[in-house]
């Protein structure tokens, strides 16, 4: 039978071309991370040879070493080390006589040339010369095996039956590798309960593991799963990370970090009113560690953002404060740098971006030591810190006790960097950041810096749209200017016309005439969209639309129609009520007693030309003067004829 490969902990290997180390073994399979990617990769033991022999996994350590017999070498004391260069002296030297076989004969007779020549009174027997001789040879003439082997006592576990061992193993694999999941105490006390309740059914009795023996069970299980299980994966691989440092150029701007946090400070505004906490955008230069440039706002990360702090660190400055153009910009995978118009503002410039492993926040470690020296020497000493994780924290309220607002933050932070980071050194580094800069500019290459009007395309954006009674409008938002009626004119109606806005600040837009390269300038209309980024805008909008869908007009408009239906219903009654008055006094008119009601007196007489129609249009009208204040009908009588 073929003899299997044997790998030991430790041992490296290249798997598919990466350099891999074994790091555990458990349940038939093996663990192997990364020396360089960092990721883990489980192989199965009947994967080992089957791997060796297609050339995908190929030991890179001598299979000869045995760390743990060097080990006992370091550890021999002066008589076990003189036993150890006696035994092989002799095992050489037969090796060379006789090339792994010892005869008998002859190897009696040289020993005792070799034991004259040494000057050794006791040489090993000929049995001992055959066992060392035997073991060197098996390890490839590796002289840890002329060892003595060690025969530690353990003490050996009670073994199981098979049927106890899979309740053990079915729980610890339930209830202990899950998230939440018990500890091994409660999982043993649930091992026992479930063997007990099965043991009151039978007659044949299960045995019951004892706690030790569950304990080395959960024990056995590599830290990194169990972790994984429990914790998650990015936590398992938080707590299990390991690095080299990262290989840096010596040259200023070669590889530049950038990163967003948010600071751990509660802002109050001009009012004393809560407003939050900002979000600081920082890139470094990783070989002087300066601060280039940096965006303090209450803008949630995003391209505004990381346009603005690039923005900084392009602009040339008056104090001669360090900035310049990056060669590479080493960036995560944030929607703020993982986006298509950082991707096109870096090809204008020539930057390449780099983005981390995803998970791997160690490939920024100048940027990560920056914020956690920020945060322990300056923002966790201001009033209002929210530090950086509930138990240091404790029962402080934050909220109450802050007092900053945003403009005096910025002014501390810029002082902070200036005058005191700038002026320490940091790390190995021999010198202070600033004078480390200064004596590492090329005069014939310096770094590359631009005017703020040269770099004012980073943030730019456009849109189409017509001029209406003055205003430009895009999104909700609008800006007006006295140019734009005159600019209307020109264009005419229908027509129109492209807008230059900034995206990280909505105070002011450009309104271009076209045909020309003239630019009018156009202010908001509201005060709100001063400061504003798009960003932001577009969060409010999101947030407007949210709450409009919480409540439903639905009971409005049935109240609106229910308010017309009353009001036509209302104009019937009227009508009705007309025709009605108009229908009884029609009544009336036909049923006067002229005789009683216009009896004549003595002396009176009535004229003949006077007859029943004038009587009776007298009457109607003394009538209608009753219903004068009506203005729904009118009646027509017939004229008395003259």
């Amino acid at each position: 039978m073929e003899k299997r490969h044997e790998i030991r902990l430790g041992a490296r290997y290249m798997l598919n071309g990466d350099l891999i180390e074994v790091v555990s073994h458990y349940n038939g399979r093996y663990q192997l991370r990364g020396v360089d990617h960092k990721g883990v990769i489980y192989l199965p033991e009947g994967e080992v040879d089957k791997r060796l022999r297609q050339g995908f996994l190929v030991p890179v350590r001598s299979v000869i070493l045995n760390e743990a017999e060097a080990l006992k070498m370091v550890r021999l004391d002066a008589s076990e080390q003189l036993k150890l260069d006696n035994h092989t002296f002799y095992v050489r030297r037969l090796h060379e006589k006789f090339h792994g076989s010892l005869p008998r004969k002859q190897t009696l007779n040289e020993l005792q040339k070799l034991a004259a020549e040494r000057g050794d009174p006791k040489p090993p027997r000929y049995t001992k010369l055959y066992k060392l001789m035997k073991r060197y040879v098996e390890s490839g003439q590796n002289i840890f095996a002329i060892l003595k082997s060690s025969e530690e006592k353990r003490f050996r576990a009670k073994r199981l039956c098979a049927e106890s061992l899979d309740v053990m193993h079915d729980y610890i694999r339930n209830h202990y590798l899950k998230r939440n999941g018990l500890p091994a105490a409660g999982v043993y006390q649930l091992i026992k309960a479930h063997i007990e309740a099965l043991n009151e059914e039978r007659n044949l009795k299960l045995e019951i593991p004892s706690p030790a023996t569950v304990y080395r069970a959960v024990n056995a299980i590599p830290a990194y799963d169990v972790d994984v299980a429990r914790l998650g994966k990015k936590a398992a691989a938080k707590k299990h990370k390991f690095g080299k440092s990262i290989h840096c150029p010596r040259r200023l701007l070669a590889r530049v970090e950038a990163d967003t946090q948010e600071v751990d400070l509660e802002l109050v505004d001009d009012f004393g009113f809560n407003i939050g906490r900002p979000h600081l955008t920082i890139l470094i230069d990783t070989y002087t560690g300066a601060l280039i440039g940096w965006c303090l706002s209450m803008t949630p990360p995003c391209y505004e953002k990381t346009a603005s702090a690039l923005r900084h660190a392009l602009t040339e400055r008056e104090d001669g404060s360090p900035a310049g153009l990056p060669e590479e910009l080493v960036v995560d995978n944030g929607s703020e740098f993982y986006n298509a118009s950082l991707l096109a503002a870096a090809q204008r410039l020539g930057i390449v971006i780099r983005f981390c492993s995803e998970g791997q926040p160690d490939q920024k470690s100048a940027i990560e030591s920056f914020f956690k020296t920020l945060n322990v020497q300056l923002i966790h000493c201001i009033d209002g810190t929210t530090k950086s994780n509930p138990t240091a924290k404790g029962d402080y309220d934050s909220e109450s006790e802050a007092t900053l607002t945003l403009d005096e933050l910025r002014n501390i932070f810029d002082d902070w960097v200036n005058n005191y980071y700038h002026e320490r050194r940091h790390g190995q580094r021999s010198l202070p950041t600033i004078e480390m800069w200064k004596q590492s500019i090329d005069p014939i290459s310096p770094p590359k810096v631009f005017s703020l009007e040269d770099v004012s395309f980073l943030c730019m954006a456009t849109f189409r749209c017509k001029i209406n009674k003055g205003r430009v409008r895009y999104n909700n938002l609008a800006w007006t200017g006295p140019s734009l009626s005159h600019l209307a004119d020109i264009v005419g109606p229908g027509e129109s016309v492209e807008v230059l806005y900034d995206r990280s600040d909505l105070g002011t837009a450009y309104v271009h005439a076209p045909g020309s390269n003239d630019f009018y300038p156009a202010d908001a209309v509201s005060d709100y969209q001063y400061g504003l980024s798009m960003f932001e805008h577009l969060l409010v909008q999101e947030k407007l639309k949210e709450e409009s869908k919480k409540y439903d007009e639905r009971e409005a408009r049935q109240a609106l129609l229910r308010i017309h239906k009353e009001i036509s219903n209302c104009k019937k009654r009227n009508q009705r009520r007309k025709r009605q008055q108009l229908q009884d006094l029609l009544a009336r008119q036909s049923t006067v007693d002229f005789t009683n009601e216009f009896s004549p007196d003595e002396n009176y007489e009535l004229d003949s030309e006077e007859n029943t129609s004038g009587l009776i249009t007298q009457e109607t009208r003394t009538e209608t003067d009753d219903f004068a204040e009506d203005d729904y009908a009118t009646t027509w009588m017939p004229k008395r004829k003259p």
